[in-house]
């Protein structure tokens, strides 16, 4: 990582370029390229992923039609919009569009808060809060969701991740 300023995303006008996504969120390159096109895996025969790309997905929920130079190009430039809904979507930033803090280091990364939906622009809720609320650890969520012995997540974000919406997050808390 570089010593590169962060970018404003409150600020900008100018579309961003995969580089500047990662600047922006204080994460690698890589993160913004996987985003942008996920590498194919050879497990599953080198194909693409069966869900679509993080930015595309969260640009598609919003309205905005990114275009084939964007799609197609090897050096896509994101509208802002579309950086700022998925820096929320993700916990990369706050609601007002600044950044939350530095990713906790590799693996399975939770947000500190729970996240914006860019479609529905309601609250989504993720295993660590719930977690955090009931006094248990994440695994034991996990443990019971594989069971079938706890409620079932509302949907998945634009990285997989399980969520519940703050409706159901009430009912299960209140069990």
């Amino acid at each position: 990582m570089d010593d590169t300023p962060d970018i404003d995303l409150t600020s900008r006008t100018e579309p961003l370029s995969l580089s500047d996504i990662s600047r922006a969120f204080g994460l690698s390159r890589s993160a913004s390229q996987k985003w942008h096109k996920p590498p194919t895996q050879a497990a599953t025969g080198n194909k693409a992923p069966a869900h679509q790309p993080a930015l595309h997905a969260v640009a598609e929920a919003i309205g905005a039609d990114l275009g084939p130079e964007v799609l197609e190009s090897p050096r896509p430039r994101y509208p802002v919009s579309v950086v700022l809904a998925l820096g929320k979507a993700l916990g990369y930033l706050d609601n007002r569009g600044h950044p939350v803090g530095k990713s906790q280091g590799k693996g399975r990364w939770f947000p500190d808060a729970p996240t914006i939906d860019p479609a529905t622009k309601k609250k989504r809720h993720y295993v660590n809060h719930l977690a955090t609320a009931l006094g248990i650890t994440t695994g034991a969520i996990e443990v019971s969701l594989h069971r079938g012995t706890f409620t079932e997540p509302d949907g998945t974000d634009e990285m997989g991740r399980n969520f519940w919406w703050t409706p159901t997050t009430n009912k299960i808390l209140k069990k």
